[in-house]
């Protein structure tokens, strides 16, 4: 049996608006909701796994419909985000909230532990977070907020009789992350997990590998010369990879960039298909990937030319919608999971694998860092 690439996207945001069609805070969706089609594109090329990041409590039950639907390709998360934990957790004031914790907090973190007990012994969830301190967005959650809540969501892994791996983010707050990390860790409370869009310093690298975690990539930590460096230093054991779709893209502008090939190359092998353009198109390919790639305004336009297209063609022959200029298209600036395969061919090339088995090797083996850790 011919090897083809396996990809376990670590981190995608399913519950964020954009997949509904609604962009920058709108009321008006640009476009239905396409989940299902976002989700064909990953399986098309292989992304066989998929872990969906929770960052609210309400977030944390609703994804179980999602990975009920997707059996044995879906996870999830339960947990709260550091920029959610002061609207989460703490007493409104004004236009902001508070350092006073709300009075049901005992409780909202009782239902937390629950959803989590009862994710875990479903299958559903694989982790507890996204936990953890974000010092770059002090703006949602101060300080205090955040190392409150940190703690105070690391107490429920004593509550509970299993062990669960934490999906963790950190920002701008490597030391007081691993001081509050710490205790947890001795204790045999906290036995493994995965910082995830790790944007941090070498020093901060080692940092963190020498308390077990694995390192989570997706665009963001890709974007400068630097956070390139930093990235070729990862023990490729201690490897994953993401999109954190819908966020962090990987853009012209970023330092990686010009590491990825176009469609079809070893990360993103050919698809048996049709004829992907046409001689005059009214719309582009993806520059990378064979999908239509349009601004969001104009998915009407699209689809009603796609629509036209297909009717005219089945008179003679079946069209190819699954890609190609006819098929659902990517949004430019909104990332997929499909993507993550340039994360990574990025992260292959940053440490010097071009051999065809070599490249297999390094697929196969942050593939099974994913899945030995989310099991």
């Amino acid at each position: 049996m011919s090897w083809r690439p396996r990809y376990f996207d670590i981190g995608v945001n399913f519950s964020d608006s954009m997949f509904q069609g609604y962009y920058n805070g709108s009321t008006n969706a640009k476009h239905p909701c396409d989940i299902e089609d976002v989700i064909s594109r990953a399986h098309l090329f292989n992304v066989d796994r998929m872990l969906i990041t929770a960052s609210t409590i309400k977030e944390s039950r609703e994804h179980f419909k999602l990975c009920e639907r997707y059996q044995n390709q879906f996870n999830s998360t339960v947990g709260v985000h550091p920029c959610s934990v002061a609207s989460e957790f703490y007493e409104r004031k004004g236009d902001s909230y508070s350092e006073n914790l709300r009075p049901d907090v005992d409780e909202k973190l009782t239902e937390l532990k629950e959803i989590l007990i009862e994710g875990y012994r479903s299958g559903h969830v694989k982790a507890f977070g996204e936990i953890g301190l974000d010092y770059d967005r002090l703006h949602y959650s101060t300080k205090h907020q955040q190392l409150e809540m940190f703690k105070l969501q690391l107490d429920i892994l004593t509550e509970i009789d299993f062990s669960i791996p934490l999906f963790l983010h950190m920002r701008a707050a490597c030391d007081d992350f691993i001081n509050v990390l710490k205790p947890y860790i001795d204790d045999g409370v906290v036995k493994n997990g995965v910082v995830h869009s790790f944007t941090g310093t070498e020093e901060e690298l080692n940092k963190l590998l020498d308390l077990g975690f694995y390192i989570g990539i997706n665009g963001c930590s890709l974007k400068t010369e630097t956070n390139l460096v930093v990235a070729s230093k990862i023990p490729i054991e201690k490897l994953m990879i993401e999109t954190d779709a819908p966020w962090c893209e990987i853009r012209k502008s970023h330092a990686s960039y010009k590491f990825i090939t176009p469609y079809p190359n070893k990360f993103y092998p050919e698809v048996q298909a049709g004829p992907l353009n046409e001689e005059k198109p009214q719309f582009k390919l993806d520059d990378n990937l064979p999908f239509p790639s349009i601004k969001k305004e104009h998915y009407t336009k699209h689809r009603e030319y796609a629509q036209k297209r297909i009717e005219s063609l089945q008179h003679d022959t079946a069209p190819e919608t699954r890609l190609g200029i006819l098929s659902k298209p990517l949004f430019k600036s909104r990332n997929e999971p499909v993507q993550v395969g340039h994360v990574a061919e990025i992260l292959c090339k940053l440490h010097g694998i071009t051999d065809n088995s070599g490249v297999e090797k390094f697929i196969d083996t942050i593939f099974d860092n994913s899945v030995k850790v989310f099991h």
